[in-house]
């Protein structure tokens, strides 16, 4: 398979390319610098041609063209999961969770439609959050953060009624251990990738439009 991820520089990305590329796909792995990144630039010395390494930055204006450009006529899977978590409550901490956690993966989505269709069983997976849930909001706080991927998930629903060809679901990763997540998070980004990866390559086209965690529960709006 022909798969793009961003945010792949560290943490649950670069582990969805390992397992990727470890199965035989072919990956486009989307990072600001990539080359500053050992885990990136290990697996571009072991697997050679089949990892892409692309140097994009996901809030660039210029980005989704681009991005379409070096993927060419055809793509199976599109995992967008460049992400941000801003503490404050600024205008300014707004604008950029929205510009990197909503704005992003749509306009990126948008620009590789064209190749998706040409796949035999297209799938966007949209890496979100719980916090994103309005229902599981008990607890408040994080309005950034959780504002920002409940628009995603608004903006992938969307998606998935406008283009009814299309498989493209919304997935919490769980609480990993990454730079966001912190060490205390119960859940390895291996562990993590897996069930996402999971999800994704079972994906039916009627669970188009869903919000799942990465065990397989569907996860309330």
């Amino acid at each position: 398979m022909k798969i793009l991820i961003t945010g792949a520089s560290r943490g649950i990305g670069l582990e969805l390319v390992r397992q990727a590329l470890k199965r035989g796909d072919s990956v486009f792995a989307v990072a600001r610098k990539p080359e500053s990144s050992k885990g990136l630039t290990d697996l571009k010395a072991e697997f050679g041609e089949k990892l892409h390494l692309v140097g994009m930055d996901v809030r660039s204006n210029e980005a989704p063209q681009k991005i379409a450009a070096v993927v060419g006529n055809s793509l199976d899977i599109l995992i967008n999961n460049a992400g941000i978590l801003l503490e404050g409550v600024s205008v300014d901490d707004f604008l950029e969770s929205f510009r990197v956690n909503s704005v992003a993966p749509f306009v990126i989505t948008q620009a590789l439609l064209p190749a998706l269709k040409n796949s035999s069983q297209p799938r966007v997976i949209q890496i979100t959050s719980k916090m994103g849930s309005i229902a599981d909001c008990t607890s408040g706080g994080h309005y950034v953060y959780r504002a920002s991927k409940a628009a995603l998930n608004m903006i992938n629903k969307c998606l998935s009624r406008d283009n009814p060809w299309l498989s493209t679901i919304v997935i919490h990763p769980g609480w990993v251990q990454t730079d966001m997540g912190g060490q205390s998070a119960p859940t390895t980004p291996e562990e993590s990738a897996q069930g996402i990866w999971k999800v994704a390559l079972e994906l039916k086209l009627a669970q188009s439009g869903q919000f799942f965690e990465f065990t397989g529960k569907e996860l309330p709006w």
